[in-house]
């Protein structure tokens, strides 16, 4: 039987409501470690709100998320440590080279980069 450590991703009840609306309502998951997950639905089924809460981007209106443990919004750093995540082209620097940005990354998630020659 899994327990809650042995979970990635643990939501329960996860709601965001802007303005009265439901951007998400009471999404309960719990992915094991070592699972690839994705998430895949129509426009408006709260899959990047999902992925903000989880990234504590936003807070939750409701309910709670946990990477590896971590609460998303208040051990948030901690759960950022645990993930990886593409952001969509038009949010990165144009004028950095792959290397600056990767430097750039590991600088500000406090990770000494790695480079090779």
């Amino acid at each position: 039987m899994m327990t809650a450590n042995d979970m990635a991703i643990r939501t329960e009840a996860l709601t965001k409501t802007y303005r009265g609306v439901a951007a998400l309502r009471d999404l309960t998951l719990a992915v094991p470690r070592g699972s690839v997950y994705g998430f895949l639905g129509p426009n408006g089924a709260g899959k990047t709100t999902t992925i903000r809460l989880l990234l504590g981007f936003i807070r939750a209106s409701s309910g709670r998320a946990e990477i590896s443990g971590h609460d998303c919004w208040s051990d948030g750093v901690a759960a950022r440590r645990e993930i990886g995540y593409l952001v969509p082209s038009e949010a990165l620097y144009p004028e950095m080279t792959g290397e600056a940005l990767l430097v750039h990354a590991a600088t500000l998630s406090g990770t000494a980069p790695v480079l090779r020659e």
